[in-house]
């Protein structure tokens, strides 16, 4: 009987370079989704601004958390909690923004991993 031998170095090589490259796309697409949430956002505060100060400070972005990535949007002034969570939510905008684009990002998502 002859003896069968497979290197699987190629192969590994390969998983790891499909693995790099995977990360990379991830995080682009992050990076295109976390700023397509905040420019949604500052387009759609319901708010009159008196300073400019909240609508300029809304800011998406991503952030790596072991084998995921994060991508969120912020509010970063003291007074946005009470933009976010007072009155009824009458003048929230990050959470309904998330709400509103988490389908299609998620869907990117998909098609990026070819699911």
């Amino acid at each position: 009987m002859s003896d069968f031998n497979i290197d699987i170095k190629d192969v590994l090589e390969g998983l790891l370079k499909f693995e790099t490259k995977s990360k990379i796309a991830l995080e682009l697409y992050g990076d295109t989704a976390a700023k397509k949430l905040e420019a949604e956002a500052k387009k759609n505060a319901s708010w009159e601004d008196r300073t400019g100060q909240s609508r300029q400070t809304i800011q998406g972005g991503t952030q790596q958390n072991g084998d995921n990535i994060d991508i969120y949007v912020a509010g970063n002034t003291e007074y946005f909690p009470y933009l976010e969570l007072c009155n009824d939510k009458k003048y929230a905008i990050l959470q309904p923004t998330v709400n509103k684009l988490s389908p299609k990002i998620l869907k990117g998502m998909d098609n990026l991993l070819g699911k």
